[in-house]
């Protein structure tokens, strides 16, 4: 049977809808943002029971013949999904490579798999130069990055790698290890010289000033150096072409720090101000 592409799509995450966007799909055939701006109300945000009663409700409206889900946090929404007869494609990506495959998967789901391998190309190729502009020999300073404050979680997944890919020798995570919440006595022992906020759904509103806040963080080189920035989340907490872009404002932070770079005024970072 030929392959069919689909003319209606939902996509339930940011993270996807992006990649839907970058392979040409539009808003007249992508549900653009359906599952985070449509907030259920206060009393009914735990209930797992609502979401999935929402989602299911998008699908049928929509009449969607492919849905996308994303991550951990949907995984039980694309079994539920499943299970009710709809076509689902669960992404989870961990790792670069894993970004990297996420594309053409898309790319395949939705006949569009000339433009996903090209796509893929140009993210290996981004992180190529990304390599090139590392300084030989380029002493790597440690970096701690925090995608959640409550309680404190180093930042897992795609983020050692690319942090890694950036120039930084990274704080300790497990190979496609998920955010975890830390401990002051690791992070203390690692004992950062840069940190970075990029705490999910904040952008640039989160004030990188609680570091100086948190008891035991004025022991810490990057605390008393003052090296301590917040990063706009969604070039960094989205695992799509837009980590490029994330890892390219890490990269001046690091350079400009370590390397010699002249400061570069970015509007995607914040720095501490005492």
């Amino acid at each position: 049977m030929p392959f069919t592409p689909p003319k209606r799509i939902a996509s339930f995450s940011l993270a996807t809808t992006e990649i839907l966007q970058y392979l040409g799909f539009s808003e007249e055939v992508t549900t653009l943002k359906e599952y985070c701006e449509n907030e259920p109300p206060v009393s009914d945000r735990s209930k797992p029971e609502y979401w999935f009663t929402m989602a299911e409700g998008r699908v049928h409206s929509l009449k969607a013949d492919l849905s996308l889900t994303f991550s951990v946090g949907q995984q039980d929404l694309y079994k539920r999904l499943k299970e009710k007869g709809f076509n689902v494609l669960h992404l989870d990506p961990r790792s670069l490579k894993e970004v990297e495959d996420a594309f053409l998967q898309v790319g395949k789901a939705t006949g569009t798999m000339d433009r996903a391998k090209q796509l893929s190309q140009d993210f290996a190729g981004g992180l190529a130069a990304l390599r090139e502009k590392i300084p030989f020999n380029a002493y790597r300073p440690k970096l701690y990055v925090e995608q959640w404050n409550k309680p404190p979680s180093a930042a897992g997944g795609w983020y050692s790698e690319l942090m890694v890919e950036a120039g930084a020798h990274y704080f300790p995570m497990l190979a496609r290890e998920l955010s975890r919440p830390v401990r002051i006595e690791e992070i203390l022992k690692f004992d950062p010289e840069i940190i970075v906020f990029s705490i999910y759904g904040a952008g640039l509103t989160f004030d990188p000033a609680e570091a100086l806040k948190r008891i035991g963080w004025e022991k810490l080189n990057a605390v008393r150096k003052r090296r301590i920035f917040s990063v706009e989340e969604s070039l960094l907490n989205r695992p799509g072409p837009r980590l490029l872009d994330g890892a390219k404002v890490i990269q001046w932070i690091l350079g400009e720090a370590f390397w010699g770079w002249p400061l570069v005024q970015t509007a995607f970072a914040r720095r501490v101000v005492d």
